[in-house]
């Protein structure tokens, strides 16, 4: 008896540090053959050793808006699109969706990983590009769905091990702390490894078509990851308590100078804050079920991030 016919799936922006684990995930099992798209000049990808099996097609531009042509020709063939794609570059996502489209491709998911974008108490807030311009892609692709072309989007809140050191609050070299308020307003993060799990699981389950699907590896506070750090580190860290809403008025007047350090300060704010959306599995079916994703330990994967 024959084997099934592998899904043909294409990922755009394999070379960053997300794309590189959706890759890893695919290629581990017989279910998928893969293919990467990406800029001539990336320089995530042209520093990545990709398996020497993999089909890799370079886009002689800087970006992907003036592509398409060479796009269709690309994914004609392809059931599955996979985006990847740096966050500052997620507007030029619907050349990417027009060129699936034409090449008839059958999903795409776009690179919506990260906050609820819904949120519009967090759209006034963030830069366009990290909220408005990625909730304006699924809007799109929800407009093309009578051409054939269905879509899945993942909420998974910050990738864990991304976020933590950068903009969460902790600094393991210093052992300090900055905690938002009292720090016990909780929140969701998702690990690499679980994100990729997701969308690889989703891509063999019909019922995730056309909708968002919410994840988490873990539901916590500031409070409960300073305990869990001390705890490794068996030092007590400096923890400096911020008023949140002071905390936010310094990062937008950072911001209205063209101050882009202000931007985890904001990113801070919108997770670790009531009211947006960090919050999302209160007020959201989570998709950790039926995605067969695996339960986490804090701590286990704390450990691994500071060496102990």
């Amino acid at each position: 008896m024959s084997s099934p016919t592998p899904t043909k799936v294409t990922i755009i922006g394999a070379g960053g540090h997300l794309g590189r684990h959706i890759l890893t995930s695919l290629i581990a099992g017989p279910n998928f053959q893969v293919s990467i798209v990406t800029r001539q000049h990336s320089a995530n990808c042209n520093s990545v050793n990709f398996p020497p099996h993999i089909p890799i097609h370079r886009i002689p531009s800087d970006t992907y808006d003036e592509t398409e042509s060479q796009l269709i020709s690309i994914l004609t063939g392809q059931d599955i699109v996979i985006s990847a794609i740096a966050t500052r570059a997620v507007g030029q996502q619907k050349t990417i969706i027009d060129a699936a489209i034409k090449a008839g491709v059958k999903l795409f998911i776009p690179s919506e990983f990260g906050h609820d974008t819904r949120n519009q108490r967090a759209a006034e807030l963030l830069p366009e590009f990290l909220c408005q311009t990625k909730r304006d892609i699924v809007q799109y692709l929800q407009s093309k769905e009578d051409a054939g072309l269905k879509w899945t989007a993942f909420v998974t809140g910050p990738i864990f091990e991304m976020a933590i050191f950068h903009y969460l609050g902790f600094d393991v070299g210093t052992k300090n702390a900055s905690i938002l308020n009292d720090g016990t307003h909780r929140w969701s993060a998702t690990t690499f490894s679980t994100v990729a799990l997701a969308v690889k699981n989703a891509l063999l389950i019909p019922e995730t078509a056309n909708r968002y699907l919410f994840i988490e590896s873990f539901n916590v506070s500031q409070k409960d990851i300073l305990a869990v750090l001390e705890g490794l580190t068996k030092k007590l860290w400096n923890a400096i308590f911020q008023d949140a809403e002071e905390e936010k008025r310094l990062a937008l007047e950072k911001l209205s100078k063209r101050d882009y350090g202000a931007i985890p300060m904001l990113m801070r704010y919108v997770t670790c804050t009531e009211g947006y959306g960090g919050d999302y599995m209160r007020y959201e079916e989570g998709a950790n079920k039926l995605l067969s994703l695996p339960e986490e330990s804090l701590a286990d994967v704390l450990a691994i991030m500071v060496g102990e």
